[in-house]
């Protein structure tokens, strides 16, 4: 479970705080975007690319 909860969680946020800035952009949303969405996605991007390597690596394949 813990393989990818976290990361789910990142991208929820990320979601929750893209979703109404493309509906309707306005300052705060657009500085919730930039600074707290667009790093939480990125953030998850990473962790999940570092366990598909961490399993890659166990299994031998890479």
């Amino acid at each position: 479970m813990r393989k990818v909860f976290i990361e789910a969680m990142l991208v929820i946020i990320g979601l929750a705080i893209s979703i109404p800035y493309i509906i309707n952009p306005g300052p705060i949303l657009m500085f919730l975007f930039v600074f707290v969405a667009q790093p939480c996605i990125a953030v998850a991007v990473m962790l999940v690319l570092w366990e598909v390597y961490k399993d890659l690596t166990k299994s031998n394949l890479l």
